[in-house]
């Protein structure tokens, strides 16, 4: 359905996105995970038709993207920034941008009511906007998305800033849009939304995606190892000199910055020998912590960095 090659967009000497690839099937939801920078929102804006000045192309429903205009209505976006009229009320904004989307005026309030109800704003549809929650105006941003049954949903961040009932009930209503035969690309740079909501994830960094696949397939990545967090009053650099003629015997430094560093070991009971390089060093280590293999130790074995840096 969707196929997208070497899209590479710049910022001056940023580079946003670098060759970036993928391809998405019809009903699949992918969630595009990622730090901030990591060119999510990029991303989004050339396919939303906002970006320009980019190389690469992109094919959708078999047809170049940018040069046929009419596949523009078979795409629903939602953007990070709220995209609706404050003064309206919901209704009234689903009647207006119904109408941009060419959805026929004989079934525009009908499906206007059936997705307010589908995203639980049934009971205010008259309210004006301005006096919404957070969470109500993100699903009202959601619902616009959705409002002229789109083939392709983009959604950049939709659960930022929003409480933890809104953000269930966003991410139930994305998987029953892929389930419905919608495909779905939602960028996050939160671990638990993909896990729970995505049938594939793809790890972005740097403008490109390091691995994708499912949750399964991602976490055989990591192997068996279990990952050591260590933190303490330590330089990166004499850290990882202590630990240098440890890798390949089963140890496996994944990340050090001063304070920080992650390991992989392939045995816990390695651990006192990573410990006993550190003491004769005299680096401090205040807090060791073992955590299973993850999605947040696939991201550090492929970044070399913690989702949350």
């Amino acid at each position: 359905m969707l196929e997208i090659k070497n899209l590479t967009k710049s910022y001056g000497d940023i580079l946003a996105l670098d060759r970036f690839s993928l391809d998405l099937k019809k009903g699949e939801v992918l969630g595009l995970l990622g730090p901030n920078g990591a060119g999510k929102t990029t991303l989004i804006s050339i396919l939303a038709g906002t970006l320009r000045d980019f190389t690469g192309s992109v094919s959708f429903l078999g047809r170049d993207l940018f040069a046929d205009r009419s596949l523009k209505n078979r795409m629903g976006i939602v953007p990070q920034d709220m995209a609706f009229y404050e003064e309206l009320n919901a209704m009234d904004n689903l009647l207006f941008w119904g109408g941009l989307y060419d959805v026929p005026r004989a079934e525009l309030k009908s499906r206007a009511t059936e997705i307010l109800e589908m995203v639980e704003l049934s009971g205010r549809i008259k309210e004006p906007v301005k006096n919404f929650s957070g969470g109500m105006k993100r699903r009202l941003n959601t619902a616009i998305g959705l409002l002229h049954r789109p083939d392709l949903l983009l959604l950049d961040e939709p659960t930022v800033g929003i409480d933890v009932q809104a953000k269930v009930s966003i991410l139930d209503l994305i998987r029953k849009v892929g389930a419905a035969g919608t495909a779905v690309i939602f960028t996050t740079h939160q671990l638990a939304e993909v896990e729970n909501t995505c049938s594939r994830i793809a790890i972005m960094d740097h403008g490109r995606i390091l691995a994708q696949g499912t949750l399964e397939e991602l976490i055989r990545l990591v192997g068996e190892k279990d990952i050591v967090e260590i933190t303490g009053d330590f330089a990166a650099a004499p850290f990882s000199e202590a630990l240098q003629d440890l890798a390949g015997n089963g140890i496996e430094l994944l990340s050090v910055a001063d304070g920080l560093a992650a390991l992989a070991v392939s045995d816990t009971e390695q651990i006192p020998k990573v410990m006993d390089r550190l003491f004769r060093r005299k680096l401090a280590v205040t807090d060791l912590k073992i955590k299973s293999p993850s999605l947040e130790t696939v991201f550090l074995k492929l970044t070399g960095r913690s989702l949350r840096d």
